[in-house]
């Protein structure tokens, strides 16, 4: 019933402790879960801890990307190969803490709309968020569409938003695609994790190149005069899926 995705990358040191956690908060929800690992062209042993953990969970789908493509084409991958009715993304690195899932499945189940954990940075340094807020601010104006630095990728989706979001024809990020689609969330605040990694897997280069992709997708101009339904997702090569 319920489809977890996690895009992966250079990440071996979360990845146990993660399914345990998942497992551990879904365990009273639903006796059909499958958590999906997508390796986005890691250098680490990820790959190898990924198979490691199929071995002794065999609700575990593990997805090999021949390179790095970057964080919301391995999401977009995830959902594309996930089966259950309800979806839930996470990162893990468990700075998206598993044990806000149950109240997610609860507000989905009374609501019926799509859920998105609106998170606060309290234990986070401030100076190193004033360069995001700016970003996501700047990237609301130009789009007329409310952006935040307190959403992330942290949501749960149905199917039927599952099904029209693997429609797109460009990828931007997740919660920008699904509002651009009209879709609209019920929020729950919690508070960041710290998570495991100490350090960003997001480098300069990765954070400008998203940047840029962003703003040149959802601002108001491109929206209206660029016909995405011309354009094509790259394609995504999967080496292995187990």
């Amino acid at each position: 019933m319920i489809s977890i995705v996690s895009p992966v990358f250079n990440s071996e040191s979360c990845l146990e402790e993660l399914v345990e956690r998942i497992i551990f908060n879904t365990n009273s929800l639903s006796s059909e879960i499958e958590i999906i690992l997508i390796d986005d062209g890691s250098i680490d042993r990820s790959w190898k801890k990924i198979k490691e953990l199929k071995k002794k969970y065999n609700f575990i789908k593990g997805i090999k990307l021949n390179k790095n493509y970057g964080q919301h084409k391995a999401i977009y991958t995830g959902i594309k190969n996930s089966s259950k009715n309800l979806i839930i993304i996470m990162d893990c690195d468990l700075q998206d803490d598993p044990s806000f899932i149950g109240e997610m499945y609860k507000s989905y189940i009374k609501e019926k709309k799509p859920i998105i954990i609106q998170h606060s940075y309290a234990d986070f340094d401030f100076k190193k968020r004033i360069i995001s807020n700016i970003f996501w601010y700047t990237l609301s104006v130009i789009s007329l569409k409310k952006f935040s630095p307190n959403l992330g990728n942290y949501m749960l989706i149905d199917k039927p938003i599952r099904d029209k979001y693997l429609s797109i024809n460009t990828i931007g990020y997740l919660y920008g695609d699904l509002i651009i689609q009209k879709n609209i969330f019920s929020l729950i605040k919690k508070k960041r994790s710290i998570g495991i990694r100490k350090k960003t897997t997001y480098n300069f280069l990765k954070l400008l190149s998203l940047g840029l992709n962003l703003i040149l997708k959802y601002n108001i101009l491109s929206r209206f005069f660029i016909d995405y339904d011309k354009k094509k997702i790259q394609h995504i090569i999967t080496e292995e899926i187990i």
